[in-house]
């Protein structure tokens, strides 16, 4: 980060959090000497390498369209966006590391200084100008500072005060001083007050005043995504008709297809076939070919046959997944298989840390007394916990909205300015550590028919893992999960989709809460992952600070029990009941978290999912998740 000839060292990370395009910034001379709010103008950043930027930018494109859909304003609601965002129309970028060149790029703003001694106000006419300015004093020979202060709109614009002006025209701006701390300004002259328009030269909407380095004028959007890097399985993707790739993902985990068979499938890139009938498709295929049939004829004829391979095991898994789903369209099934490889890569981490692993180091820690690590695990629903070190997770940035985060009227998410010949969105990878929490299906159904939060008849018939997966794969829309709103509970799958995904995310905030105080981190290095058709928790560093910490690998090995007791408890307990309970079910006391760690902004949590809850209106009691025996 640099400001004239003068620079500040930062990470990546905290470049991607902190100091993104639009944004304001604190500077501090190379000396020390003088502190300046800068504005972020520029990145001069490179192509992030070793990621997935097909998948990453499906994800942003999703968000996006999330934003605008959400939005009253629609299409106008987003500035400097592209139509498609894809390969072909964005990079995703990452700040240059090292080198001469300035990474992040910004310039001294607001311009207005006031003399510490007489108050007489100045304003430089650009960055230019006080670049190039000879003194840093008054012309009273005291130093003049500067009034960090910036008006801003919901549009989008921003930008640090103009020069206050008295309401007598000859007297403009020559004669004017600040009086007290604030940006209440006089004409010595006259003594009239000197103002200035509050209103935006862009919509014409009234401006709001706030100190530059106040955060609430500038909100950037980011996610995390668990990075797929297996090329050879999105060519094997991309290369399957009617979504056959996806569904044999889908087929794997749902055990209908081996692990050797699967891996087998993706190496070959393609469904093998036994030999023999191999050998009377390649002849028919030139039978037909022979006979002047059309290429787009021959391949519709071929693919039949192959379904009627009688060895055709893989086909008979493909069938069994579009018999147990009622989601057949790419856009539906493809964000399964991506979930599905995502839980896979945190199953099968680099590093792997079992609960039973934990307990044997527990007791070693303990003085020989074994904690029961598995038995409490159980008993609070989960059927599996896990450590997992070495997870490659991107971090994005794709746009960013001032004054409020919420898609309300007159709100513009903007996007980043561009700096090659696409727009561009910003990342980082980084390999973390996490805890991963798999709820145990069957208690989770059991919930919800405890509480009738599902009809007996919508449960599944069968309580068989392969029934039980599907289940979860078919009932639980991702669709409907979207970052800008809570899920509609009267869309098509929408009652269940709400109280799962609820149940997860109340359950990710109780945890990383406990987390926190365990580890003794802020609650911003933790962040939440969820894959509700699983369903699975995953709480891991997000490393905000550029650092690896470790801290999650000590809490699960040496204070798992604690870890677990104490957000059970926590849960029961806010400072805002019984508000908090009986209208908002979560509130900032309790389970709130800030937009780092939360990528769902907050929305769809209930306390009273946890630990249960009287409703007042049905005057029924809820059964909390953690209550279920």
């Amino acid at each position: 980060m640099a400001s004239g000839k003068n620079q500040m060292r930062r990470g990546v990370h905290q470049a991607l959090y902190k100091y993104l395009p639009g944004s304001w910034a604190d500077f501090t001379t190379g000396g020390g000497s003088v502190n300046y709010a800068v504005h972020v103008d520029r990145w001069n950043s490179i192509p992030l390498q070793d990621i997935n930027p097909k998948r990453l930018l499906r994800v942003v494109s999703r968000h996006v369209n999330a934003f605008q859909s959400a939005s009253p304003d629609g299409a106008s609601a987003l500035v400097d966006f592209s139509a498609q965002i894809n390969e072909d129309t964005y990079y995703v970028l990452t700040p240059k590391a090292g080198g001469e060149e300035r990474a992040v790029v910004t310039s001294v703003n607001p311009l207005l200084f006031v003399c510490s001694s007489c108050g007489k106000v100045e304003r430089y006419a650009d960055k230019d100008a006080f670049r190039h300015r000879r003194s840093d004093l008054c012309v009273c020979g005291k130093p003049m500072i500067q009034i960090k202060f910036i008006r801003f709109c919901k549009c989008g614009y921003a930008d640090g005060l103009p020069m206050p002006r008295c309401r007598n025209r000859e007297h403009g701006g020559r004669y004017v001083v600040r009086r007290g701390s604030g940006i209440d300004f006089v004409c010595s002259k006259c003594g009239q007050k000197a103002t200035f328009s509050f209103y935006c030269p862009e919509c014409k909407e009234k401006l709001e005043i706030k100190p530059a380095l106040d955060s609430a004028h500038y909100f950037p959007f980011t996610f995390s995504l668990i990075d797929l890097l297996d090329q050879r399985k999105d060519a094997f993707l991309d290369a399957q008709e009617e979504q056959r790739g996806e569904k044999i993902i889908l087929g794997q985990y749902l055990g209908l297809i081996t692990q050797g068979e699967y891996q087998d499938i993706i190496a070959k890139g393609r469904i093998p076939q036994s030999a023999e009938f191999e050998h009377d498709l390649r002849e028919e295929e030139e039978s037909l070919r022979s006979g002047g049939l059309p290429e787009e004829l021959i391949a519709q004829v071929l693919e039949v046959k192959r379904r009627q391979d009688p060895s055709g095991k893989i086909y008979e898994a493909i069938a069994r997944v579009e018999q147990g789903l009622s989601l057949q369209n790419a856009d539906e099934i493809k964000p399964l298989a991506e979930e599905i490889l995502e839980y896979d890569e945190l199953v099968h981490a680099k590093e792997v840390l079992s609960l039973a692993q934990a307990e044997a180091d527990a007791e070693s820690i303990r003085d020989g007394i074994r904690p029961d690590y598995i038995s409490l695990s159980k008993a609070m629903g989960f059927s599996n916990v896990q450590i997992c070190s070495g997870v490659p997770v991107v971090f994005a940035a794709y746009g960013y909205t001032r004054k409020e985060r919420e898609c309300t009227a007159g709100v513009k998410l903007r996007g980043f300015p561009q700096e090659m010949d696409k727009k561009n969105i910003y990342a980082n990878r980084l390999e973390t550590e996490g805890v991963l929490f798999e709820p145990d299906r069957v208690r989770v159904l059991e919930w919800l028919l405890q509480n009738r939060l599902i009809a007996p008849e919508d449960a599944p018939r069968e309580r068989s893992d392969e029934q039980l997966k599907m289940w979860f794969l078919d009932r639980v829309s991702l669709a409907l999960i979207e970052p800008f709103a809570e899920v509609d509970a009267h869309a098509r799958g929408g009652a269940v989709t709400k109280r799962v995904y609820a149940l997860l995310h109340s359950i990710a905030h109780a945890l990383i809460h406990e987390a926190a105080e365990i580890c003794g981190l802020d609650k911003s290095s933790l962040a939440e992952y969820l894959m509700p058709n699983i369903p699975a928790i995953f709480i891991y560093c997000s490393n905000a600070q550029g650092f690896n910490m470790g801290a999650l690998y000590s809490a699960f090995q040496g204070h798992f029990d604690r870890w677990l007791r104490h957000a059970a408890e926590r849960s029961m307990h806010c400072i805002f009941d019984p508000i908090c309970m009986d209208r908002e079910k979560a509130c900032a006391g309790c389970l709130f978290l800030n937009e780092v760690s939360c990528q769902h902004f907050n929305k769809d949590l209930d306390r009273g999912y946890l630990c249960g809850r009287f409703d007042p209106e049905t005057q029924e009691k809820l059964t909390g998740f953690w209550e279920v025996s």
